[in-house]
């Protein structure tokens, strides 16, 4: 008598099972598009960029400092380096 009980018992899981191995289906694999890799944009370290602003600033000074008056050149090589350091500064900004 309790090998009947068993049998009802066990009697659902063996059906399911069976039903998953008689119908199975296809697998689809939905093809997906792949991301470009990661790019870092700006400079890999600010602080180095930094650091190369102000050895042109520097150089920039040195230059102008024996002249009295600024020629279109020096102006020109200095609003460069201001936006420069603007830039610098807003990454530098992201950074912390």
């Amino acid at each position: 008598m309790a090998w009947v009980l068993y049998a009802l018992l066990f009697l659902p899981a063996v059906l399911a099972i069976a039903f998953v191995l008689v119908h199975r289906r296809p697998v689809r694999v939905l093809a997906e598009a792949a991301l470009p890799p990661a790019t870092i944009s700006g400079a890999l370290d600010p602080m180095a960029e930094l650091d190369a602003l102000l050895v042109e600033l520097e150089g920039a000074t040195v230059r102008i400092d024996g002249a009295d008056e600024l020629d279109e050149h020096a102006v020109v090589e200095l609003e460069r380096l201001a936006d420069r350091f603007e830039a610098a500064a807003a990454s530098l900004e992201r950074v912390g």
